[in-house]
């Protein structure tokens, strides 16, 4: 039977004033407003657990993301939900942006998020005509002349004075007009700063304006619920199948990049006596996901401790922590059950007043596994008062005996108790807040408690909370929320030494460790580019007391590196998702031959980046100055060697380059579509995949231009012994730069050069032929 369509005209007709401006507002922080009564829905929007943004960038594989889609469309369907809210498509101008492990990657059929430069609320970014085309909406631009995605989502801050969601020349003369897109655009949360400029420029969701305007933002948020209608299929019971997680495994482990293998230790051997010694406390709590709204609870973890013993058995492994790489204290995942049951979790009853009075009435009950929570909007509609008090409980299992350190931040005020004794208080005052904090920057700094627990003993842990603010204030930011974590307090200089000696007792020692939610997250940029604590020290006393160390970071964008020089063996895995550990033991021991290749260019220091002078605020505006020399590019210009370039990424097999053959001429037909050819061969003994990376140099440019830039890349995989002639379009934009003075895509006639290279780095270049554009092409449009 086929879904009945809404009667777009009928219904704008039909529609009183109160009712269209109520359909542009955003209900809550997850779903749009809808009008039941006249039978229009309300749309909610979620997302699937999966390897961070740059990871799935890293495995520049168009074929396995396209099915990565699909899963999340399958996800989608099992929650009955109708938007994904990504993927978000900025470029990384800096490694400290908080968000920029959610980069790097496409999926159709999902909102673009941001439209455009990604970066804090009320800043200015200043930048140029040809650094906005040419770099920060191209993205937008490819995925509207490939994908006709159905929304795109506009940034907080300005570029040049005007905020994204009311600027006409973004929305209107760009997005509309230009790339005639006819989908919906909607601002971020809370992120509309005016009601008829918003409009007026193009803006849909989130208002006087000419009614003309008002009807064509309603047209297009109706026509999204009937494009929405339309696809709609049965939903599926269950999207957590096998087959979704074998999907996520390969995906992790396509994404992992082999940065370093000088002694040939990987790929381990499975069925040896060899000794394994696991360092780092990323082995059992591995960084799965950057904080923030792309943040979700997984169905599972797989740990690359529990993988690792899989694989090897427990008789093969030793296992020492090292030091600490969290900044607040890890969740209590695992260790806490339901106060009545032995179910996970903590249970959350929610009172109209304190609970301790006798005449407290209970409101709502709900359980949570995870010890970290913002109530915000979720909290149903109609039976919370505007102020509540709230009750948290649960029951903690020593996993050994110890002394403890609890540490709890929250949103509004609280208190927490063990056993019956208050141990933390937060209710009655705060401490001064000196860094960035938990949940967007919004929490308390943390307050600890430390107890002695013996070994397999139950603590009762209360929490009572109330979300207004020191001042009785209620609103969004004391909205209620808490965050309890612990830890087991060691001597670090106790717990590096034993480290040490355990590399120099095994045969292979591995350190995994690096960054965390607590310091990639939405609206906190890191403020350097090192690892937490005594990490450094960490990796390079490991990597001194066995030649055969294996480093493993675990990152969403570039880290300082100080120790690179003194280790053999070094792998980057990213924020690997919920496939995590066998993801990266599937890369360990060859299972899956790796064939991830860096997104982005690693810096030796945060002083080489293209934007380090400019990354801050300067008279309340932001710089654009590298203008289009983002990236590797910079690097070139400059003649400065970063620590590891753009496309940067190594194999267990060996790959031969020949045959390279490009057209003489780029003919100025209709299509402006040139084909080039070269052959690939797998030299070695292992089946692989190699990154055929496709760059283009303007030997003749008027303006200045970057020495070489990827125009394309295609992933080939290849049995040993096996060669294939790989084909390679480039179109027009592969010559082309935006010209200021004519508002137009230019393409100056001229030379160029194909440069096919395994990296941007210069020395990675392997073939390289010349051709000739006859005639100047201009053009505007996708």
């Amino acid at each position: 039977m086929s879904p009945t369509l809404l009667d777009i005209e009928k219904f704008i007709g039909q529609l009183s004033l109160d009712e269209k401006v109520y359909l542009l507002s955003g209900l809550g922080r997850c779903r749009t407003a809808g009008l039941e009564h006249r039978g229009i829905p309300s749309l909610k929007p979620k997302a699937a657990c999966l390897p961070c943004g740059t990871g799935m960038g890293a495995t520049f594989n168009t074929e396995l993301i396209h099915r990565v889609g699909c899963l999340l469309a399958e996800e989608a369907k099992a929650h009955n939900v109708q938007i994904l809210l990504g993927p978000t498509v900025c470029l990384q101008r800096s490694p400290l942006i908080g968000r920029g492990f959610e980069a790097q990657y496409k999926v159709a059929a999902s909102p673009l998020t941001h439209d455009q430069s990604d970066n804090s609320i009320e800043d200015n970014i200043a930048m140029t005509e040809r650094t906005l085309r040419e770099m920060h909406t191209m993205p937008f631009q490819v995925a509207m002349r490939d994908l006709s995605p159905w929304l795109v989502m506009t940034a907080y801050h300005k570029i040049n004075g005007v905020h994204c969601a009311e600027d006409p020349k973004l929305i209107r003369e760009i997005l509309r007009e230009d790339w005639n897109y006819d989908g919906l655009v909607v601002c971020d949360w809370w992120g509309m700063y005016s009601t008829s400029e918003a409009i007026n420029a193009g803006l849909d969701l989130q208002m006087p304006v000419t009614m003309e305007r008002l009807d064509a933002s309603v047209r297009r948020v109706l026509q999204l619920i009937n494009r929405i209608i339309a696809g709609q299929a049965e939903p599926i019971e269950d999207a957590n199948t096998e087959h979704a997680r074998s999907l996520i495994r390969e995906l992790t482990a396509e994404s992992v990049v082999l940065l370093k293998n000088e002694n040939n230790v990987l790929p381990l051997t499975k069925g040896t006596k060899t000794r394994y010694g696991l360092i780092g406390d990323h082995w059992k709590n591995p960084a799965v996901a950057g904080g923030g709204s792309s943040e979700v609870e997984p169905y599972y973890v797989s740990t690359p401790y529990d993988a690792f013993v899989e694989a090897v058995g427990e008789e093969n492994t030793s296992c020492e922590l090292g030091c600490y790489s969290h900044k607040f204290a890890p969740l209590l995942s695992g260790l806490i059950t339901q106060p009545d049951s032995d179910a996970p979790g903590m249970l959350l009853e929610f009172f109209d007043k304190d609970p301790t009075a006798s005449d407290a009435k209970l409101v709502y009950t709900t359980t949570t596994e995870k010890t970290t929570m913002n109530f915000g909007d979720s909290l149903p509609e109609g039976t919370m008062p505007e102020v509540y008090f709230l009750r948290m409980r649960t029951r903690f299992k020593a996993p050994k005996s110890m002394k403890y350190r609890f540490g709890m931040s929250v949103a509004g005020k609280a208190r927490l108790f063990i056993d019956g004794k208050e141990m933390i208080d937060l209710f009655t005052s705060h401490p001064e807040k000196t860094d960035n904090t938990p949940c967007f920057n919004g929490f308390t700094m943390e307050r600890f408690a430390e107890i002695d627990v013996r070994d397999g003993a139950t603590y009762n842990l209360e929490i009572h909370l109330i979300n207004e603010d020191l001042g009785y204030r209620v609103g969004a930011a004391p909205a209620g929320g808490v965050r309890l974590g612990g830890f087991e307090i060691v001597d670090e200089d106790e717990t590096i030494e034993k480290a040490v000696d355990l590399a120099r007792r095994v045969d292979v020692p591995i350190v995994m460790m690096g960054l965390s939610p607590d310091y990639e997250y939405e609206a906190i940029d890191r403020k350097s580019l090192a690892l937490p604590g005594r990490v450094d020290e960490l990796i390079e006393r490991v990597a001194k007391a066995n030649p055969n160390a294996i480093i493993i970071t675990e990152a969403g964008t570039a880290i300082a590196m100080p120790w690179v020089d003194k280790v053999k063996t070094l792998v980057h895995s990213w924020l690997g998702g919920q496939g995590t550990g066998h993801g990266i033991v599937d890369v360990l021991f060859g299972e899956v031959n790796p064939s991830g290749r860096l997104p982005l260019t690693f810096p030796r220091a945060l002083e080489d980046t293209p934007a380090f002078l400019n990354f801050a605020k300067s008279d309340a505006d932001i710089v654009y100055g590298e203008g289009v020399f983002v990236g590797y590019r910079w690097y070139e210009k400059l003649n400065r060697s970063p620590l590891f370039y753009f496309g940067h990424g190594l194999s267990y097999t060996k790959f031969q380059y020949s045959n390279l053959v490009v057209p003489p001429v780029f003919k100025s037909d209709p299509e402006h579509i040139m084909s080039i050819a070269v052959d690939l061969a797998n030299i070695g003994e292992r089946s692989g995949a190699e990154v055929i990376q496709v760059y283009v140099r303007d030997l003749e440019s008027s303006v200045q231009r970057p020495k070489k830039e990827l125009k394309a890349f295609k992933k080939v995989h290849l049995q040993a012994g096996q060669s294939q002639t790989v084909n390679i379009s480039l179109d027009k934009y592969a010559l082309s730069f935006w010209c200021q003075r004519a508002h137009k895509w230019v393409a100056e006639a001229g030379k160029f050069e194909v440069i096919i290279s395994t990296s941007a780095n210069p020395k990675d270049e392997v073939l390289r032929r010349t051709f000739e554009l006859q005639e100047t092409l201009s053009w505007t449009g996708v």
